[in-house]
């Protein structure tokens, strides 16, 4: 498989793991209909961190083949350390809020840092030389 194509997936499983990482935050929300009384919910982030932890490993491999920006490298392992440290540290509303920020922005960076390299995809291709009928 492409390298490219190896990026864009990974990229993928990175904005989905933060995805599935901001339901688990916001299980302990009153207002949203997936709240959980107990907490229980916060179990589920030893789940998503070692993902993150892998995929920070492969984008550290590709930032190595100079593939992936410094960012989008450090993006997994951010979201991972800061959720363990939340989960871990006893938990308030203030807390809650700033995992929440944490991870809403560490998805729209991973998110841009996907669509930018499929954009780019896109214009290597169109300036190949080759002319499309519109």
């Amino acid at each position: 498989m492409e390298n490219n194509k190896k990026i864009i997936i990974i990229n993928s499983l990175l904005v989905g793991s933060i995805i599935l990482n901001l339901f688990i935050f916001t299980s302990r929300m009153r207002f949203f209909p997936w709240f959980i009384e107990d907490a229980i919910g916060y179990l589920g982030v030893f789940l998503t961190a070692p993902i993150l932890i892998g995929i920070y490993f492969i984008l550290r491999h590709f930032h190595k083949l100079q593939l992936v920006s410094k960012i989008n490298k450090i993006i997994p392992l951010f979201v991972a350390v800061t959720s363990l440290i939340i989960v871990i540290m006893p938990t308030n509303d203030f807390l809650n809020i700033v995992a929440l920020v944490i991870n809403i922005t560490m998805a729209f960076l991973a998110a841009f840092s996907l669509f930018n390299r499929n954009l780019n995809e896109k214009s290597k291709q169109n300036s190949s030389g080759v002319l499309y009928k519109i």
